[in-house]
């Protein structure tokens, strides 16, 4: 590998960290809440999607 390929991710990680840090930390803004319905619902939904990954019968027929 040459010099210039390991030289240039390397500069860059260090100029994207120096923009990251001159940038200083942001005031966090909350304007209102999420309600707690939505919060159930989205984790009710994303339980029935894992559940019926899990229960989804698999066919392995060649493997058996």
């Amino acid at each position: 590998m040459s010099r210039i390929a390991r030289l240039v991710p390397m500069l860059s990680v260090l100029f994207v960290t120096g923009l990251a840090l001159a940038e200083g930390p942001r005031e966090p803004r909350v304007s209102s809440p999420a309600p707690a319905w939505l919060g159930y619902t989205v984790m009710f939904f994303i339980g029935a999607g894992v559940l019926g990954v899990a229960l989804y019968p698999v066919k392995r027929s060649h493997m058996d």
